[in-house]
């Protein structure tokens, strides 16, 4: 058997005692310049992008038509508008006022109904129609019972609703 075999590799290309790995690496000189040179690449490539948009931003604005001819620059307004000379006009005017709090308005509709369903009122005063609280109308139809309408023909005539569940109610107590 040969040497290398002895050894236990094989190195091929290369004959005698040399060592079987490369002797020159990277320098660390040529890693920190690859990264300086890509970090600058980088920032070129950075101001470039930004450039290219603003100019065509800039070119898109200057080639676009108006909407109206009523519309005009912000600097040739004179006067302010504010809500409270929008709600005025709108007033005047008679015309259906926009939303401008939705979620205000929408909390301010929901505790109206809250207070509503749970409170006494008029609906109607002249007419002697009032509401009352949910709770106590639930109470209300629950001791009274629903009203029941006739259903056959014979019936037709009479129209008036009956207190049936209520009746059968009292007697299965008693």
């Amino acid at each position: 058997m040969s040497e290398e075999m002895k050894r236990g590799y094989s190195n091929p290309g290369h004959s005698g005692d040399e060592a079987g790995f490369e002797r020159e690496d990277l320098s660390s000189r040529g890693v920190f310049a690859f990264m300086i040179g890509l970090a600058v690449v980088g920032v070129v490539i950075y101001f470039i992008i930004i450039g290219m948009y603003s100019f065509l931003d800039k070119y898109e604005r200057s080639q676009m038509a108006t909407a109206s001819p009523l519309v005009t620059s912000k600097g040739a307004m004179s006067r302010v508008v504010t809500q409270d000379y929008m709600d005025q006009r709108f007033k005047e005017n008679g015309v259906p006022m926009l939303e401008t709090n939705e979620r205000g308005q929408f909390r301010d509709f929901l505790m109206n109904q809250e207070n509503q369903l749970n409170s006494y009122g008029w609906v109607d005063e002249q007419a002697g129609v009032a509401h009352i609280p949910i709770e106590h109308a639930m109470e209300l139809t629950v001791q009274r019972g629903l009203p029941v309408y006739a259903q056959s023909r014979a019936d037709l005539g009479k129209t008036a609703p009956s207190n049936a569940p209520a009746k059968k109610r009292a007697a299965s107590k008693q």
